[in-house]
Formats: structure tokens, sequence, C-alpha cells
């Protein structure tokens, strides 16, 4: 269940030309990162 909000998350992060992914360490833990542009 969890997987499928983060592809709509990614989805949505995309659209507003920004960036999502994870890093992921074993038996350590996961780290999710998002960017998104600065407005002008």
């Amino acid at each position: 269940m969890i997987w499928n909000g983060l592809a709509i998350s990614k989805q949505i992060v995309e659209a507003h030309r920004g960036k999502l992914w994870f890093e992921s360490v074993k038996n350590i833990g996961t780290t999710f990162f998002m960017e998104l542009p600065m407005a002008k």
C-alpha cells in the first residue's frame, strides 16, 4: 500500500518539475528525498 502512495507522490512532484527518490541501506533503513524548484 505504501508503494502506491509513493508512486502517486512521485508523479505529483515530477509534474511540478521536481524529483523524488530514496536511498536504502540494508538493516539500517531508508531515507526519502524530495527536490522542488524554487518559485521565481
